[in-house]
């Protein structure tokens, strides 16, 4: 297989990156080597495509819409130029949707963007390089305009709630209350968490992996987004944003499961919240259990896996007499007046 000569410029740059997750099993898997990606692709008949975070796609719209590059714009691209390299396709759906956010007068700057994106992503790879690799302060790309913007607009608005996504939100206002409660011990957090997910709501293994990180030993830096003392409006966003973080590990998990037998999913990320839960809860599904959380927590391991392994054996709200959907919007409403302090 042929490849350009500032292949090993490029492959060095994402390697010292690692946006990259994955859920290959192997000491001597390297997922920063584009000729097996391309062997298998082209002899064996795999198809393998990147779901790129929001962060990630607003680097490569940066490519275009920033007069100098920037060093995270810079890394995006090397990514793209060895996406291009190894015949990965990259998947921007959920970004875009993250970019939406449910509001009709974001629907036309998301389409633009993905739009700006289709162009990028069928730009030169010699020009990606060379920006890639600090050559060009930017790039002149035109967009690929779709051939039918209001057939678009109507199919991204047509989910007002993605599946789960309320679920998700749920989950995040639950951790978020823990979090900020003082009467409960950081040891003790996770399995607050824990018993509110089976007296209260349904456990999600998205949701658990970032309650573990976030209470853990090591949480990643800004993984806890909402800040008490902002606005109602800064705080409803960051817990959005949060939220869509566990979206994200959501359906990479879902897709994994029930993916074909010849794709494979891959996830682009340089947050670092977002990246942890990401590979705790890969390193879950591989192992069969909640072993891998182990590292992240001290000696208040053995009540949580007691709570989790006995979590079938007490009473339960999931599939109870209460469950349903408007059971789960009373407990939005409940936490989002404690946590926005809105009125009720």
């Amino acid at each position: 297989m042929f490849v350009p000569a500032y292949y090993p410029n490029i492959v060095e740059v994402v390697r010292s990156a690692n946006w990259l997750v994955h859920n290959f099993h192997g000491k001597d898997v390297d997922i920063y080597n584009a000729v097996d990606y391309r062997h298998n692709r082209l002899m064996e008949g795999f198809k393998y495509q990147v779901v790129l975070d929001l962060n990630c796609l607003q680097y490569l719209l940066d490519l275009v819409n920033k007069s100098e590059s920037s060093g995270l714009s810079r890394i995006a691209a090397a990514y793209l130029t060895f996406f291009q390299i190894a015949g990965i396709q990259l998947d921007p759906t959920n970004a875009i949707y993250e970019k939406i956010n449910y509001t009709d007068d974001r629907a036309e700057e998301a389409i633009s963007n993905l739009e700006q994106f289709r162009g990028i992503d069928n730009h030169s790879l010699d020009e990606l390089a060379a920006y890639a690799l600090g050559y060009k302060q930017q790039l002149c790309i035109d967009p690929i305009i779709s051939d039918d913007r209001e057939n678009l607009r109507d199919e991204l608005l047509k989910y007002r709630h993605l599946t789960d996504w309320d679920s998700l939100y749920l989950c995040v206002l639950a951790v978020t209350a823990i979090a900020i409660d003082s009467s409960i011990s950081k040891p003790k957090k996770l399995l607050a968490f824990i018993n509110w997910c089976i007296s209260e709501f349904r456990f999600s293994l998205a949701a658990l992996v970032y309650a573990t990180a976030l209470f853990g030993r090591s949480p990643a830096k800004k993984m806890m987004k909402y800040n008490a003392k902002e606005s109602c409006h800064q705080k409803q966003a960051a817990l959005h944003n949060m939220t869509w973080d566990l979206y994200y590990v959501d359906c990479y998990m879902k897709s994994w499961v029930s993916k074909d037998a010849q794709t494979e999913n891959l996830m682009l990320t340089a947050d670092g919240g977002l990246k942890l839960t990401m590979q705790l809860a890969v390193e879950c599904q591989l192992a069969g259990g909640l072993d891998p959380l182990r590292p992240h927590l001290a000696h208040e391991i053995q009540a949580v896996e007691a709570a989790y392994s006995n979590r079938n054996s007490t009473p339960r709200a999931y599939r109870s007499a209460k469950w349903g959907s408007e059971y789960r919007s009373r407990l939005i409403t409940r936490y989002e007046s404690k946590l926005l302090q809105i009125e009720t």
